[in-house]
């Protein structure tokens, strides 16, 4: 008890420890939680794991396979993971990539003769396959159609049926915007060119290594038994199997123990048991953007091949989460703590699974010390005309749904001092005004944030706006006084 005070005393006077062990009790205190929300919610069941370095910690299931099935939940059932699949279908290119059968900056009009897309700026800005997969081919979502389909299909079929969803409404290589047809595009290219079927690539290449015999993007007869049952907002209303489109981007099954293996090869930087599976570099390209105009002007925190770098309390960890229609997931880690989480609930229930969250992302990051932003950064000190170059009425540069008007919301940002401010919404609604702080020419960070998280800077003749606020394009000059 004495060892774990002054560790926290540490940790909060010096905020320069190395990572310490998980305590028990606060891991015992995190899952009794988790298994009260569980219960207090209505929920049929949760799983949960959690490790530290080479270590699983827990890997506990809670509750029942199906309110037609009371038994209790096991390590041999099967859960479905929803979006988290993109994360194994980056590693799966990583691993193409490696054996040099395709290239990530590769033009997908390069790698396959019907790539099966529309793109305006063809001639100025291709698609690349990591455009794709980090989402900035200028693309918005499936459409409703690709969503509500519901019979297993090849990813080429898949890619035929609704082409028009995959139109460049933007210029491609500008912002990040989240769609499930880019991954799925992406699966398919290495299918050709790599000559291979993806699923069974992705099953030699990452599931087996790291100890994931479980997983499968299909129905199989294993999933079909051992399926525990997924719900909608009433905790009693059964949601029949989702055959997504895009398997690749949404569709993986497994036993949910095995996401130990992920984790841990993910903190240990492409290691598990002892062997390289990945190296350091393939991991840390997961982690970080590459196609963006932030990113290319230095941005590190954004979407990556499937995992997102995400912030809490002032601090850094990577995650990504999931929607399989019944099932919501999350998972996330930190290679500084060595500590990483994955959990599953049986309920379309986004209230209870963020309770969830919360208790295991600040378990994850607590031993990583925290940045007492603005002081302990670099602070930038741009001159007064070069933050007035930026001041503006901006409008809606992307959207995820396309409906109509979704690009007349705006947002202003204004010079005060020596940084800028923003706020969305029109002049006397929305958000009130907040600080953006310089950290160089074109990066900004909010004050809490341990690193810049938006980009502001010109491409094309026009400014844009890209990261943590959303993505914006300048309409409008404000001069000076206004």
């Amino acid at each position: 008890m004495i060892r774990k005070i002054l560790i926290r005393c540490a940790f909060l006077v010096a905020m320069l420890i190395e990572t310490a062990p998980a305590s028990a009790s606060d891991i015992s205190e995190i899952v009794a939680d988790i298994a009260a929300i569980r219960s207090d919610s209505g929920m049929a069941s949760a799983w949960l794991v959690m490790v530290e370095g080479e270590t699983t910690l827990i890997d506990q299931g809670f509750g029942i396979r199906s309110w037609d099935d009371p038994r209790p939940v096991s390590d041999s059932d099967y859960y479905r993971l929803g979006s988290i699949s993109k994360a194994f279908t980056g590693l799966a290119l990583l691993k193409a990539e490696e054996s040099g059968c395709l290239r990530l900056d590769a033009l997908v009009d390069e790698l396959v003769t019907t790539p099966q897309l529309t793109n305006p700026w063809a001639g100025s800005r291709p698609v690349t396959l990591a455009m794709l997969m980090e989402q900035t081919s200028g693309w918005h979502d499936m459409s409703w159609f690709e969503f509500k389909y519901n019979e297993p299909v090849t990813l080429e079929s898949a890619l035929a049926l609704r082409p028009d969803s995959r139109i460049s409404l933007w210029p491609p290589g500008l912002h990040h915007s989240y769609n499930s047809s880019g991954p799925g595009m992406a699966a398919w290219v290495l299918e050709q060119a790599c000559d291979r079927d993806f699923e069974q690539f992705a099953r030699e290449q990452v599931f087996e290594p790291m100890g994931m015999s479980s997983a499968t993007y299909r129905k199989t007869d294993a999933v079909r038994h051992r399926l525990v049952g997924g719900y909608d907002r009433d905790p009693k209303q059964a949601i029949r199997y989702w055959n997504f489109l895009y398997r690749p981007s949404g569709a993986l099954n497994l036993q949910a123990g095995e996401m130990a293996g992920f984790l841990k090869t993910m903190i240990q930087r492409g290691r598990l048991n002892g062997n390289a599976l990945f190296s350091v570099a393939q991991i840390e390209r997961m982690e970080r953007p590459t196609t963006t105009l932030a990113a290319r002007a230095g941005m590190r925190h954004g979407y990556g091949l499937g995992v997102y770098s995400a912030i809490e309390d002032g601090r850094r960890y990577f995650a990504h989460g999931g929607d399989a229609d019944g099932y919501l997931t999350r998972f996330g880690y930190s290679p500084e703590s060595g500590r990483g989480f994955f959990i599953v609930i049986t309920m379309f229930d986004h209230g209870r699974l963020r309770q969830m969250r919360q208790l295991l992302e600040r378990w994850v990051i607590a031993p990583v010390p925290r940045t007492n932003a603005p002081t302990d950064l670099p602070t930038y000190h741009p001159s007064g005309r070069d933050l007035q170059r930026l001041v503006g009425q901006y409008r809606r540069a992307t959207t995820r749904f396309p409906r109509d008007g979704w690009n007349s919301e705006s947002m202003q940002i204004r010079r005060r001092d020596s940084r800028l401010e923003y706020r969305i919404g029109d002049s006397g609604h929305g958000h009130g005004w907040k600080p953006l702080i310089p950290i160089g020419p074109e990066l900004f960070r909010r004050p809490s944030d341990p690193l810049a998280t938006v980009f502001i800077g010109e491409s094309d003749g026009r400014i844009h706006v890209s990261g943590e606020i959303g993505n914006w394009v300048r309409v409008t000059y404000a001069a000076p006084g206004n």
